[in-house]
C-alpha cells in the first residue's frame, strides 16, 4: 500500500454487500489504480493526505446479483501542503471480476485539481468571459475560442444568449427576459484540460 493512500477511510457502509466487498483485495485494487492514475498528476511535494471512499448506492436493496449500481463508489481525496491542497472528487466503478477500478463516466477524466490547474482554469474562464462580453456588447461579429481557436457558435436573441465552442471546450448559455434582456438563469460549462 502506497503511504499516500494508506489513510483512506472506507465507509462506513450500511449494506452487508459493501461491508464484505471492501476487503484487502478491493483496497489493493484501489491503491493500484490511484498509484497509476492519480499520483502522476501531483506536481508539488505534499505534507499529508486525507481521503474517503463511499458507496454511491449504500443500501442492500441496490446490491442484488444483477445490480448495475452496487459497485459504484465516490472518492473524495486531497494531497495537503501548507500552501493549499490538490483535490479530487470522482465517481468510480469497481469490477469485482477484474479486481480493478475505472471512472464511472466514460470520457470524464480522472482529474486532480492542482494549484497550477486551478490557475490555468481561472485564466481560461476569464478569457472565455471576456470573449462572451465582447459578443454580448456587439463588438465582434465572429469570435474564436480562447482555448482551441475554433470559430464560436453564437445565439444572441432577446430570449437567449448562447456561446459555445464546436470542439466542446465550453458552453456559455443564459436565458433572458425577452422584455428587459436581463439574464434570468443559465449555465456555464468549461471542461478542464487534461494536459494542463
Amino acid at each position: 500500500m502506497h503511504p499516500a493512500f494508506a489513510i483512506i477511510e472506507f465507509g462506513p457502509f450500511k449494506s452487508n454487500y459493501h461491508k464484505a466487498a471492501v476487503d484487502a483485495g478491493f483496497r489493493e485494487a484501489l491503491n493500484d489504480y490511484l498509484v497509476a492514475q492519480l499520483l502522476p498528476q501531483v506536481d508539488e511535494p505534499f505534507d499529508s493526505t486525507v481521503g474517503r471512499l463511499l458507496a454511491t448506492y449504500d443500501d442492500q436493496k441496490y446490491c442484488g446479483p444483477n445490480s448495475a449500481v452496487r459497485d459504484l463508489y465516490s472518492l473524495d481525496f486531497e494531497f495537503r501542503r501548507s500552501s493549499g491542497a490538490d483535490a479530487i472528487k470522482a465517481d468510480l466503478a469497481y469490477s469485482s471480476a477484474q479486481r480493478s477500478f475505472s471512472p464511472r463516466y466514460r470520457g470524464k477524466p480522472f482529474y486532480l485539481w492542482t494549484a497550477s490547474r486551478r490557475e490555468a482554469q481561472t485564466r481560461r474562464t476569464n478569457s472565455i468571459k471576456l470573449v462572451c462580453d465582447h459578443i454580448l456588447r456587439g463588438e465582434v461579429a465572429t469570435a474564436q475560442c480562447p482555448c482551441c481557436g475554433a470559430e464560436l457558435q453564437t445565439i444572441n436573441t432577446p430570449g437567449l444568449f448562447d456561446v459555445s465552442c464546436p470542439a466542446r471546450c465550453f458552453n456559455y448559455n443564459f436565458h433572458r427576459d425577452p422584455q428587459t434582456g436581463a439574464f434570468q438563469h443559465g449555465h456555464f460549462f468549461c471542461e478542464p484540460r487534461t494536459n494542463a
